[in-house]
């Protein structure tokens, strides 16, 4: 008596694989699947929503604040002149800048090194900006399961009023991001006036246009 277990091969053939009534499918890519963010809560949460919150006020906040007849951060590239409060700098002082980025580049990997996704999970810009779609999120539609509910159920006012909110503050957060990061070059109180009124250079339309569509893209 065989103590062999019999063994059948069940690969489908070359022809057999690739003809229309083949009940056998190879996926070769996986349908996109939408993520759905459960909101944390602890202390480390705590220290990234406060850095988040910190980082974003000083980034919208900073091309306001007036230093004597000028802004405090004022990247003044026509004038080859690069304002950083009471200090001024000049294209043939950009050793000092390099150097200045070279410590900073050493100390980034440092901290990698030592203490992980410290950088990316606190300070980094793409997650300092997703915190804040994120947030946003969260408060019109939900936590994650009221999100997957909302998704799945069909269009209705509530729904269409709750997703239409969120993508217009996307929005504005987006548009937000592309006057302030003009801001830092041209001073900003003037540059909100002289956009609306068709005042503005054409770089400036284009930079707020460009960081517009790529931070709404990135929500």
């Amino acid at each position: 008596m065989s103590d062999k277990i019999p063994a059948r091969d069940v690969t489908p053939s070359p022809v057999e694989h690739h003809s229309p009534g083949s009940k056998v499918q190879q996926e070769m890519y996986a349908s996109r699947r939408h993520i759905y963010v459960r909101e944390i809560k602890g202390l480390f949460q705590k220290v990234r929503r406060s850095a988040n919150w910190a980082l974003m006020l000083a980034f919208f906040l900073l091309p306001w604040v007036p230093w004597g007849d000028r802004p405090a951060i004022w990247f003044d590239l026509p004038s080859r002149e690069f304002h950083i409060f009471a200090a001024t700098f000049y294209p043939q002082e950009f050793m000092l800048l390099s150097w200045l980025l070279i410590i900073c580049a050493f100390g980034l990997f440092f901290i990698t090194v030592f203490a992980g996704r410290v950088w990316c999970g606190y300070t980094c810009p793409q997650s300092v900006w997703t915190f804040l779609f994120i947030w946003f999120e969260h408060r019109l539609e939900g936590s994650r399961n009221r999100r997957i509910k909302l998704d799945n159920q069909p269009m209705s006012a509530d729904k269409l009023w709750r997703k239409s909110a969120k993508h217009v503050i996307w929005l504005l957060i987006a548009l937000a991001t592309g006057i302030t990061f003009v801001g830092y070059f041209t001073p900003i109180r003037q540059l909100v006036v002289d956009l609306p009124t068709l005042q503005a250079h054409g770089w400036s339309y284009f930079w707020t246009g460009f960081f517009l569509v790529f931070t709404y893209l990135n929500a």
